[in-house]
């Protein structure tokens, strides 16, 4: 594998890094979608009596609670994993906290399509030879 000039390897980890950001505003913007379960949750929670079911075995506040959590539960990583790209992104922009970045790229697998490319970009820009010098690490030969 041949290696490319410094210059080359800088611009693909700025272009990576507006990649993250762009990924992050998209990965907020679905984080939000499970609110609505959240709501859903919370109304049946709160008003129990108006909520019934059909044959009336699972108590419908219990159902409200496994809705509030899960959108609880997505809300938060999608809050997390946007805010996770942006930090990535500043980091990639100034060849800082290589391992964080690593982390975050795989992180970003979840987000499919656009992060899984996304992930899939940063973690064979990152991996080679010439980037890693830029982060001042050793170069993976011996993998």
């Amino acid at each position: 594998m041949t290696s490319l000039p410094p210059s080359q390897d800088i611009e693909r980890l700025k272009v990576l890094a507006m990649l993250h950001y762009v990924v992050a505003g998209l990965v907020l913007a679905f984080a939000l979608l499970p609110l609505v379960f959240v709501a859903i949750g919370g109304a049946v929670v709160l008003a129990p009596g108006a909520v019934t079911s059909g044959d009336g075995e699972i108590p419908s506040a219990a159902v409200g609670l496994i809705f509030l959590a899960i959108g609880l539960a997505l809300f938060v990583y999608g809050l997390v994993l946007a805010i996770a790209l942006v930090v990535s992104g500043g980091c990639l922009r100034r060849r800082k906290h290589y391992w964080f970045s690593i982390v975050v790229a795989c992180a970003a697998l979840t987000f499919t399509p656009l992060g899984t490319v996304l992930g899939v970009a940063t973690l064979a820009v990152l991996v080679q030879d010439s980037v890693r010098e830029l982060y001042c690490l050793p170069s993976n030969s011996n993998f």
